[in-house]
């Protein structure tokens, strides 16, 4: 079996198939809606194929499936996704950014617990607004919005 970088108890193909029956979405119908092959589809939900890395075809499966963007089950389904070692893939373009490297560094230099990162995240929430996601409490708590 493929072993992604998920939180442990989050399978992506077992997630992926739960979304797409959610959907009313037959396997080889949501394959057509999404331009993979039925056996690379099945293979994916069974776990002997990893999850596309492509972040453009992780939105098309979660645009088709419902999910929404922001929400929790948008969080899970793409940290689900992501391989060892490896940022989401809807936030991946962030480690372009110039001082995203600093902030990881500085975060793994200072040795923060989970509990200080999650008081930084608060922190940025409260000036600058919350989003719609609200998954980094579940993922300060182990939870499983992520």
């Amino acid at each position: 079996m493929v072993r992604s970088g998920a939180p442990e108890g989050v399978h992506f193909g077992k997630f992926l198939k739960e979304l797409r029956l959610r959907a009313g979405l037959g396997l080889r119908r949501f394959a057509e809606l999404v331009d993979l092959k039925p056996s690379n589809l099945s293979a994916i939900e069974t776990g002997r194929r990893e999850p596309p890395a492509d972040p453009a075809k992780l939105r098309e499966i979660a645009d088709a499936v419902g999910l929404v963007e922001g929400s929790d089950e948008w969080a899970k389904f793409f940290e689900a996704a992501r391989r060892a070692g490896q940022l989401p893939a809807d936030i991946r373009h962030m480690a372009d950014r110039g001082l995203v490297p600093v902030l990881l560094r500085t975060v793994d230099n200072r040795r923060l617990s989970d509990d200080e990162i999650a008081k930084l995240i608060q922190e940025i929430e409260q000036r600058h607004g919350r989003q719609a996601d609200s998954s980094t409490s579940d993922v300060h708590s182990g939870g499983a919005g992520v």
